[in-house]
């Protein structure tokens, strides 16, 4: 694993951020090692290696949100050991594209949300290792496959779930 210092972590957070904003999937790609194992709650399941890291930007994240953009709002911090970076990030886009899968309908909406991301990169500077962590309920109640809370949807749910 690489040593991170703060250089090095602002210029890889450039790089990939960067690839993201140009919703450059190959980019994104070779920025990872060929046995990457990055997961993100978004994709179908945990991605390994490179075409999967492709397939995934290329044929569900741009899809399902063409005009994504990711903005730094936190970070970066660094693992004690220099191993790791982490950072908060803000992710805004609309859903003009299903979410596939698991399948959710194109909204037309605006959607923003927050992650926060953990990377380890091998000694030769290639992505390893990818974690995303999001809250998925606020991503579902923005594009309405969850109910509101406090809504009368939320009401009866909570409802069904104690008959």
């Amino acid at each position: 694993m690489i040593t991170f210092d703060p250089p090095s972590a602002h210029r890889f957070l450039h790089s990939l951020h960067t690839a993201v904003n140009a919703h450059d999937a190959p980019a994104i790609a070779a920025l990872c090692r060929d046995d990457v194992v990055w997961q993100d709650p978004a994709a179908p399941a945990t991605l390994h290696g490179r075409d999967a890291v492709l397939r995934f930007h290329r044929d569900v994240m741009f899809p399902a949100l063409p005009d994504v953009r990711v903005e730094r709002i936190d970070g970066p911090w660094l693992a004690a050991d220099g191993s790791g970076v982490a950072v908060r990030l803000r992710i805004s886009g609309t859903m003009t594209g299903a979410l596939t899968p698991p399948g959710f309908a194109p909204t037309g909406g605006a959607l923003i949300f927050e992650t926060a991301e953990f990377s380890r990169l091998d000694a030769s500077g290639l992505l390893a290792q990818h974690t995303v962590v999001l809250d998925m309920l606020d991503l579902a109640r923005q594009i309405g496959a969850v109910p509101q809370a406090g809504s009368v949807g939320a009401r009866i749910g909570l409802w069904m779930q104690h008959v």
